[in-house]
């Protein structure tokens, strides 16, 4: 591992001597987070509350389900509940009033014994019951579905009137743009062929040295530089090549998933 990692500092940094030496990569710009906005119940679509292209934050209301069954099974299943509680409160109090009479003589302990399987059997429907009712709450907060992350988000996949089933289609993804990725490939055996590694002891740490300068264009240098995060383990079998990945602060949005741009490695100033 420390040869790799050494392999990649050389990579970047060197040869130093010469501009037209300096190693110059073609580099590829990737969102390192997306999300899918998917229902987790099955509704109708009654509301679509952003446009295509708009920057949402998390937790911004996106989509809105039709929620009339969802209100109906919620209004039920708390009607259970209070029916569960009422059967268990007047379980509890025929089996205190069995104990009693049965500490007197007046009551078996045959009746005692059922008055405490009543009981349980109460405890055990309200504890049901009160999961259901979770269930149907859940149900209901998910018939409005927010933004899992922020970003920017495409456009929607359904339309309002539609009914869509759990577990279809995202109906929405969201793209996270700031900060974003960064990847490019450097030849490792030909970089191996032209640096001398035997003599080399560079530790670990010095590829946190290293920025990336980015260049879109001829004339255009991105103003913030990147750092590389990771390399990829493998050679790629059929180009040889491993795969530098990166992190760049993306706080306007200039760049954007698919772009190509120009990867110029170099020694941080300390």
């Amino acid at each position: 591992m420390l040869r790799i990692v050494v392999f990649l500092f050389l990579t970047l940094v060197a040869p130093p001597l010469r501009a037209q030496d300096a190693p110059v990569f073609s580099g590829r710009i990737e969102a390192l987070n997306k999300a899918a906005v998917s229902n987790a119940i099955a509704s109708t679509v009654i509301g679509i509350h952003f446009e295509p292209g708009q920057r949402v934050r998390e937790g911004d209301l996106l989509f809105t389900l039709d929620a009339t069954d969802f209100e109906l099974a919620l209004a039920t299943e708390r009607a259970n509940v209070l029916r569960a509680e009422a059967t268990l409160t007047s379980a509890r109090s025929d089996y205190e009033r069995l104990k009693h009479l049965e500490s007197r003589g007046s009551a078996t302990g045959v009746q005692l014994l059922k008055a405490e399987v009543a009981q349980a059997f109460a405890d055990a429907v309200r504890a049901e019951t009160q999961a259901k009712l979770r269930a149907a709450e859940l149900n209901m907060e998910r018939t409005r579905i927010h933004a899992p992350i922020s970003g920017v988000i495409g456009a929607p996949m359904v339309s309002v009137g539609e009914y869509v089933k759990k577990g279809r289609d995202p109906l929405a993804e969201i793209v996270q743009l700031d900060p974003i990725g960064l990847s490019y490939e450097i030849p490792y055996v030909q970089r191996l062929d032209e640096l001398n590694l035997e003599d080399m002891r560079f530790p670990e740490s010095l590829l946190e040295s290293v920025e990336l300068q980015l260049r879109i264009s001829e004339d255009w240098v991105y103003p913030l530089p990147a750092r590389p995060t990771n390399v990829s383990a493998e050679v790629d079998a059929e180009t040889g090549t491993l795969t530098v990945r990166a992190r760049v602060d993306n706080p306007n949005e200039l760049l954007r998933p698919g772009m190509r741009i120009t990867v110029h490695p170099r020694l941080r100033s300390p």
